[in-house]
């Protein structure tokens, strides 16, 4: 019972709400429980290992298992004298479990007039490709800057802030086999040429299998077992992104993601996606850019046909609860809608 209590906590139930707010999941998961959960192949083995030694050599295993597992059996049946546990609690209780997952899902959509101006001057300027995803990229390091509560890390049960604000892409690999990710450091200093160039130069290795830590990664992935990798996984996880010793041989740098994830799902042709966070990449925040269609929009009154983006916002509610993140989340909203507005001085300067 042990095992099979351990492994119930692994499931999450949620509440969602229709509209321009969330779906909410609260956490219960401990460090311990995450690890066990993790090893489950490891205590399996174990287990198999013990029921083998009782019958072959000592039967004393088997008389504790039969004496625990029967003291079990009573305790959980006392409760069901309860007229509240009726059958069909009985198979709630039996389908659910507690919830752990502390993820909150935020979405909206944007309408993309003013954006697509800015970026078509900026196009013009620069010479570069710069795309929607490169300026989502860079409305969000600029709504982050100011908050230190999210762009930090979790340690040993501690939050600690950190000195710059990283923030990284998603990149598909090896014709959609494989995924790998760039790292932009001091994203709220650079411009958005900045990052388009350095993201344009980070993906063409990506894609050229050319770049020294994706194959690093790759091997890691290819040779071990999956019961192995699942703690493999989350061991370089938190020792990389949670405590910020990179590990080479596995071709992780400390805080490998930073403290936002942006993901766009559109070139998939995927409208709206509801994305998670990677257990292993421990980040605060991750932000799912959708593909562009032509919506009905109320504009001074008046129902317009416009181009229209949807946005999902995947927060880690550990980091920040949603008085903090509704600041952020408001200056993401107001950066995206009309970036002439708010980025005129910047861009003097």
């Amino acid at each position: 019972f042990f095992f099979s209590s351990r492994r119930r906590h692994t499931r999450s139930a949620s509440v969602s709400w229709v509209g321009d707010v969330y779906k909410r999941q609260v956490s219960t998961q401990s460090t311990w429980d995450i690890i066990v959960n993790k090893m489950n192949a490891f205590f399996g083995i174990g287990l198999l290992a013990a029921l083998i030694y009782g019958a072959l050599i000592n039967g004393t295993f088997f008389k504790i298992y039969i004496i625990l597992l029967v003291l079990y059996i009573i305790l959980t049946q006392i409760g069901t004298l309860s007229k509240y546990n009726n059958t069909r609690k009985k198979a709630n209780i039996a389908t659910w479990n507690c919830p752990n997952n502390p993820q909150v899902l935020v979405t909206f959509d944007w309408e993309l007039t003013n954006a697509e101006l800015y970026l078509t001057k900026k196009r013009k300027e620069s010479g570069l490709p710069i795309t929607l995803t490169h300026f989502v990229g860079f409305c969000a390091s600029r709504a982050m800057s100011d908050f230190p509560d999210i762009n930090g890390r979790l340690t040993w049960g501690n939050y600690y802030a950190k000195d710059k604000l990283e923030i990284s892409f998603l990149v598909s690999c090896e014709g959609g086999n494989d995924l790998g990710f760039c790292k932009i450091t001091d994203a709220d200093h650079k411009s958005i040429e900045h990052i388009c160039d350095e993201l344009s130069g980070s993906s063409k290795k990506l894609r050229g299998n050319t770049d020294v830590q994706q194959k690093k990664r790759g091997f890691s992935l290819s040779l071990l077992p999956t019961f192995v990798l699942e703690a493999i996984m989350f061991i370089v996880g938190y020792i990389t992104a949670n405590v910020g010793i990179s590990l080479p041989l596995f071709g992780m740098n400390k805080y490998p993601f930073g403290s936002c994830v942006i993901t766009s799902v559109g070139m998939l042709g995927y409208e709206h996606v509801y994305a998670p966070i990677p257990p292993f990449s421990n980040c605060p925040l991750l932000i799912t850019v959708g593909a562009s269609t032509k919506k009905p929009v109320a504009i001074n009154n008046e129902i317009q046909i416009r181009n229209v983006v949807h946005i999902t916002l995947t927060l880690d509610h550990r980091y920040a609860d949603g008085a903090k993140a509704s600041i952020i989340y408001k200056k993401f909203k107001d950066y995206i809608h009309d970036p002439e507005k708010y980025f005129a001085n910047e861009e003097k300067k």
